[in-house]
């Protein structure tokens, strides 16, 4: 009986206790599977397709207070995307925000898009589209993107033939792409050639966000530069000082970049423009529809991975003698571009 007593307390104990196995709740690996398993048969994919990605928000988004990390293992399971062979982009969301899927083949341009009920139990949205660059950018003003909205460009530039593996980690964190996203990893090979990292004990990157755009969260992820780490400063501008740096040098500023030096405490830094007017001139998008335009500037960004000086461009080089140099940009209170003499004031 006393057996029987210890069963009984600790079952009771099991059903209070919140976030355990016993409470009632979906089943995250099993819905996992249902929306690979669906996308599976409406594209007609096999397990292991390299050509075929998939994108979901599982992990972050959560359900009556259930996470959803679970159905990450069962697309993996099931499809054979994973992250290291490319194929498997797992979006940033915030918790509240529902649990969502994606798959894509770049062979057919086919696209599958999932939204689980609010309740977890099922899916409210499941279409299929055909939604590769070539198809809808050959109907700009009969097609509309509707729920593949987020999806579009995301897919498309993964497919891109020179799109690096850590750009696409860089999306991941900024939860959708843009030409702002793009314009980061253009910067940032920019910053590499010019003042490419020779101590890799001492060297790294500081970047100074001024202005700051979409951009700026490409350098966390490939430069390991975070605010938390006193890697990233972020400082806005107005739109008059934006209007009026631009008209002054022919190109947007994007931002003071710096290599510093650890042991020296000494860097080199460059103040950088880029030329988002051009991208749009090559896009021949005018009077495009938003997304259409975005779309084709993306790519024609990516095109330019190797040759990033067709948009970047420097505005200042300096150095920085100390710390204390270094501090002066940094600080509250402090418009780095002033102190640089790249605006006057």
């Amino acid at each position: 009986m006393k057996i029987d007593r210890i069963i009984a307390t600790t079952l009771l104990l099991l059903a209070l206790a919140p976030g355990l196995a016993m409470a009632e709740g979906v089943d995250m690996y099993q819905l996992g599977s249902d929306a690979a398993e669906y996308a599976m048969a409406e594209m007609g994919f096999e397990r292991g397709d390299a050509d075929v990605l998939a994108l979901t928000n599982a992990g972050y988004a959560v359900i009556d207070g259930q996470t959803t990390e679970e159905c990450l293992d069962a697309v993996m399971e099931a499809t054979g995307c994973t992250p290291g062979k490319g194929n498997l982009l797992n979006i940033l969301s915030p918790p509240w925000k529902p649990l969502w899927f994606g798959f894509y083949d770049k062979n057919t341009g086919e696209a599958v898009y999932m939204k689980v009920n609010d309740d977890g139990n099922g899916f409210a949205v499941q279409e299929m589209d055909k939604i590769d660059a070539e198809t809808v950018l050959a109907d700009v003003e009969g097609w509309k993107p509707g729920v593949f909205d987020h999806m579009l460009p995301v897919v498309n530039v993964w497919a891109h033939e020179k799109t690096p593996y850590i750009f696409m980690k860089a999306v991941e964190l900024h939860d959708h792409l843009c030409p702002g996203v793009s314009s980061g990893l253009l910067l940032a090979r920019y910053m590499e050639k010019e003042l490419p990292i020779e101590d890799a004990t001492n060297h790294s990157y500081r970047v100074i966000a001024c202005p700051n755009w979409c951009k700026d969260d490409y350098f966390q992820v490939a430069w390991d530069c975070t605010p938390g780490k006193g890697g990233l400063f972020v400082k806005k501008l107005t739109a008059d000082e934006t209007s009026a740096l631009t008209e002054k040098f022919g190109t947007r500023v994007a931002g003071i970049f710096i290599r510093w030096d650890a042991a020296s405490k000494t860097g080199d830094g460059l103040v950088l423009g880029f030329d988002f007017d051009k991208a749009t001139e090559m896009s021949n998008s005018e009077g495009w529809p938003r997304w259409a335009a975005r779309l084709q500037q993306d790519i024609i960004l990516m095109d330019a991975v190797d040759s990033p000086e067709t948009f970047v461009s420097t505005i200042k080089e300096f150095s920085l003698a100390d710390e204390d140099e270094l501090f002066a940009l940094q600080g509250a209170g402090v418009h780095p571009l002033k102190v640089l003499g790249v605006m006057s004031g």
